[in-house]
């Protein structure tokens, strides 16, 4: 059986940085946002609580 592997190499959509994000500090919530779209309300998008900053490893954004 045969198959074709695409190549290996790293996409620039594939590169994952650091990026502050504000996360919903309710733990029931998984609702969280860019810092670079964050409007200047910075409650949660999702169940408008309040938001803490954090930093995750996500893919760079063009």
């Amino acid at each position: 059986m045969f198959f074709n592997r695409k190549s290996q190499e790293e996409k620039p959509e594939d590169i994952m940085m650091d990026v502050e994000v504000y996360a919903c500090m309710d733990d029931g919530c998984i609702g969280w946002m860019r810092k670079d779209f964050a409007s200047y309300d910075l409650k949660c998008p999702l169940c408008g609580n309040d938001t803490t900053m954090e930093i995750r490893e996500l893919p760079k954004i063009n």
